[in-house]
């Protein structure tokens, strides 16, 4: 059976069992799980290679056995190439980061995106604010969007750096600040354990609003390698009960190599 993303949601019922993982049970082709939750890679971690050959960087990151891609840049390819491109590897784009800024225009051509590459989860992947109202402000615009998404299916989130946590504004940081705004989130484990906080415990906090997590490495440049102080049968676990559907691996120390996307992956592999 042929089971690219692009014949499998033909129909309702069968996007049902694609989201369900059912595609991948029927093809024989899924990759890799762990507790559940299906291993992707944000393309940032080889971001000096995709960038010069897309359909090499697909074939090789599906030949490690990453089954979702994420990258902000899709959305300024080729929409047709890009397809056949992931079609060609049975490649998923996991959710996908984009600012307010790209709805200037309106909502159409982004929401268009989504709906053609199955696209139920969007997050502004970075803002730095300089006070507790400019962060509630920014909250508040996110819950605009998402009220305006929500017909669409689509919810709308955030990505953590580490400096939502560091920073303090009449009392809280700019992470609780969004987090008692309700918003969703794609939580970097890396950089909440850098920050010095528990990713485990912030899955916990989270359940229910993490579609997914960007398994980054909390120290060192492997997931589970040398020098990375995460936990992560722990965060897997904690995750799987939050609800999360996704880990995007991302190793952002050296970009210009496969080698700790796929040290990631083997170290992945045995926690399956």
């Amino acid at each position: 059976m042929n089971c690219t993303r692009r014949n499998f949601l033909a129909g309702s019922s069968a996007a049902a069992l694609w989201m369900a993982g059912g595609c991948c049970h029927l093809s024989g082709n899924c990759g890799l799980a762990v507790k559940g939750i299906k291993i992707g890679v944000q393309m940032w971690s080889v971001a000096d290679l995709w960038k010069a050959s897309p359909v090499e960087a697909f074939r090789r990151l599906r030949a490690l056995g990453y089954v979702g891609v994420q990258s902000i840049g899709f959305y300024t390819m080729n929409w047709d190439e890009l397809e056949k491109m992931l079609d060609g590897e049975g490649l998923q784009i996991v959710d996908m980061p984009f600012f307010p800024k790209m709805l200037a225009d309106g909502d159409a051509k982004f929401l268009d995106f989504c709906k053609r590459f199955g696209v139920d989860f969007v997050f502004d992947p970075f803002e730095q604010k300089k006070s507790a109202e400019e962060w509630r402000a920014f909250a508040v615009q996110m819950t605009e969007i998402a009220g305006r998404f929500a017909s669409h299916g689509i919810r709308v989130g955030y990505h953590n750096h580490q400096h939502e946590f560091r920073e303090r504004y009449e009392g809280k940081n700019p992470f609780e600040i969004l987090f008692d705004a309700g918003l969703p989130f794609e939580l970097d484990v890396g950089h909440v354990k850098l920050a010095d906080n528990d990713p485990v415990e912030w899955l916990g906090k989270l359940k229910g609003r993490v579609p997914s997590i960007h398994a980054k490495p909390g120290g060192g440049r492997a997931v589970a390698g040398e020098g990375d102080k995460n936990d992560w049968p722990a965060i897997f676990a904690a995750a799987a009960a939050a609800g999360t559907r996704w880990a995007g691996v991302g190793c952002e120390t050296r970009r210009n190599t496969y080698e700790d996307v796929e040290e990631s992956m083997q170290n992945i592999r045995k926690m399956a």
